[in-house]
């Protein structure tokens, strides 16, 4: 056993001597060399030669916005540009100062949000949260609050249509259809009441939808100011008159 693992160790000590004397200088003959590289450098002693860009050229790059970093451009030649213009500045001027950043924000906002609420409020969205009160004033029938007993309607429905005043002429023709209407004890007229009280009192004695549609008239009338013209009157008045007829 001793001789055998002796000439083991014998021949791996003859190998690695082959390997070292043979092989390993063959794989380094075979592989090649990187090739050197030389990179050429600019001759310093070399005159400059200044390119300079044409004037259209830079004219074109100071009158663009997009290139106006510290100063603005031109104001145009134009009038009314040149209003705008300053107008625009004076403008964001303002939107950057410190009294609209400390006070005048806060008053802007409010003057926006009043005046979205008052054309909510002529547009009657928000009618539920402000409703319409009765006129009240010292003119003629301008108010629910006359005495519509002591009215000579038909006078003054004949005054209103001679002066061509046919929305106060619709407004009578509706007073003196609630008249009708109390003295026959079909409503309980009283100044405060709205007109859609009187629909709903009238339809506990009869079919209220005739003397709604004259309500509806007279409300677009009245308080939408929708116009009226002549031929249009005598339309409402005869839908008056055959609700008085029956």
């Amino acid at each position: 056993m001793k001789a055998v693992s002796s000439f083991f160790r014998w021949a791996v000590v003859v190998l690695f001597s082959v390997w070292l004397a043979v092989w390993k200088p063959a794989m380094a003959q075979t592989t090649k060399p990187k090739p050197q590289t030389t990179v050429a450098v600019p001759d310093d002693r070399a005159a400059v030669r200044v390119r300079y860009p044409a004037p259209e050229k830079i004219r074109e790059f100071k009158e663009d916005r997009n290139y106006q970093y510290d100063h603005d451009a031109p104001p145009p030649e134009n009038p009314i540009a040149r209003f705008f213009s300053w107008f625009y500045q004076k403008f964001i001027n303002f939107l950057n100062s410190e009294a609209y950043q400390n006070i005048w924000q806060y008053v802007v906002m409010a003057c926006i949000a009043g005046f979205a609420v008052y054309l909510l409020m002529k547009a009657e969205v928000l009618g539920f949260l402000f409703p319409k009160k009765a006129e009240r004033n010292s003119l003629d029938y301008e108010s629910l609050a006359e005495n519509i007993h002591e009215i000579d309607f038909d006078s003054a429905i004949a005054d209103a249509v001679a002066q061509h005043n046919f929305r106060l002429a619709v407004r009578l023709l509706y007073l003196q259809t609630i008249k009708r209407l109390a003295d026959a004890g079909r409503i309980v007229y009283k100044p405060e009441k709205t007109n859609r009280q009187y629909v709903y009192e009238l339809a506990t004695h009869i079919d209220p939808t005739a003397f709604e549609n004259l309500t509806r008239q007279f409300e677009f009338v009245w308080y939408g100011d929708f116009p009226i013209d002549e031929s249009r009157f005598a339309t409402i008045q005869q839908q008056f008159r055959q609700f008085s007829a029956r």
